[in-house]
């Protein structure tokens, strides 16, 4: 489970209407809120569609149950098309242009977000930046949402490795969305603690506007270039559509 090599994204191993069809079956919808609507839901994104990829539904049910809502943008993207040359203070612009605007379609344009600048593709080596951030940011009375500490990514496993220790430090609870984990892992995998995982279900209208968020994400659905294709393939487009999320709870909500 901690060797890297085996969390290697590629090609998605198991197509995502398989997983949909096992996930309905051996993953509990959670029985009440995941994230008690009294706590601030402080969403750290390692990348901008990484809030919609892994808590869009669970923002939106938040929000409309009355509860707070702040993101924490550890970067903001510019390596994406690193490989297709495209200029980095570009991308840059691009992409938080495209989380805003995929976060008016999920009607929280007005969700405050602090920007850390940390580098794309180096959050690892910034983690003593993104841990302090967090501490200044996070109060008791919150609660933490982020990518899996073991997603595949290592941008997506640094933000979970520093929001699990913040979480710890504080006692508050902790949800760790899969959004990677999907391509490199099997059903039933013995190495996954699939007794923390909780499905979120939505109304149709929410998933709706989730959709609607992601198409804003163009830089991320269109080819990089004529050798390069796009930087989220069909199968994570796919899973998108779900009408669940899932997430890894650690304590209560």
């Amino acid at each position: 489970m901690n060797h890297a090599a085996s969390r290697r994204i590629t090609a998605a191993q198991v197509p995502a209407a398989q997983w949909h069809g096992w996930l309905m079956h051996c993953v509990p919808t959670s029985v009440r809120p995941l994230v008690a609507p009294e706590r601030r839901l402080v969403v750290l994104t390692p990348h901008p569609d990484d809030e919609v990829l892994a808590c869009a539904l669970l923002m939106q049910q938040h929000a409309e149950s009355g509860g707070a809502v702040h993101i924490v943008a550890a970067t903001d993207g510019e390596a994406s098309h690193a490989e297709a040359c495209w200029p980095m203070p570009q991308v840059q612009v691009i992409r938080c242009s495209e989380r805003d605007e995929g976060l008016a379609a999920l009607g929280l344009g007005h969700v405050p977000v602090t920007h850390l600048h940390l580098p794309d593709g180096g959050v690892a080596e910034a983690g003593g930046r993104l841990h302090a951030a967090l501490l200044e940011l996070v109060e008791p009375s919150d609660a933490l949402v982020t990518t899996w500490r073991l997603d595949g990514h290592p941008d997506h496993e640094c933000c979970g490795r520093v929001a699990l220790d913040v979480a710890r430090r504080l006692r508050i609870p902790l949800l760790q969305a899969p959004v990677w984990m999907w391509h490199w892992a099997r059903p039933g995998a013995p190495q996954i603690p699939w007794q923390d995982l909780y499905a979120l279900d939505a109304p149709p209208a929410a998933l709706q506007r989730k959709i609607a968020a992601l198409q804003a994400h163009r830089s991320q659905l269109q080819p990089r270039s004529a050798r390069l294709g796009a930087v989220l393939d069909a199968a994570i487009v796919e899973r998108a559509h779900w009408p669940r999320e899932y997430f890894f709870c650690h304590g209560s909500s």
